[in-house]
């Protein structure tokens, strides 16, 4: 994990498998707690990237779940600007999960983040903050 304290950027590479997405939201948690965010919208925040990695990894378990097996790598980006927080969610893509789970975890996203967008392989998501009922 690398850190840097003066444009407040955290980035994250983990492997591609859900078991380790728990370290991007614990990474969230924090920079969340550098900003004016209620826990709710940090809350609504972490399950919008729990969805993007969903979107995005998707694949077979079961291969990845092998020892032989090379694991992709997802990488997470956290940006803690003024007035909002961006998240970059990128790599492994690898969608084997039906086209109705990804509408699902589009939606969930759309509910959970201000703003969304997806080019390229990397979801970007944009939280804004001090915003009452944000």
């Amino acid at each position: 994990m690398e850190a840097s304290a003066a444009d407040r950027t955290v980035s994250l590479t983990i492997p591609a498998k859900p078991d380790y997405v728990v370290l991007a939201r614990l990474a969230l948690s924090a920079v969340c707690r550098l900003a004016p965010l209620e826990l709710e919208a940090a809350a609504d925040l972490k399950l919008a990237i729990t969805e993007a990695a969903s979107f995005l990894m998707g694949g077979d378990r079961r291969a990845a779940a092998r020892e032989d097996a090379e694991v992709p790598q997802m990488r997470f980006k956290f940006d803690l600007l003024d007035d909002q927080i961006v998240v970059e969610v990128s790599g492994a893509e690898q969608p084997t999960v039906s086209e109705e789970e990804r509408e699902l975890s589009r939606a969930i996203i759309g509910a959970t983040a201000d703003e969304c967008t997806y080019a390229d392989g990397t979801m970007r998501l944009t939280k804004r903050l001090g915003l009452a009922g944000g």
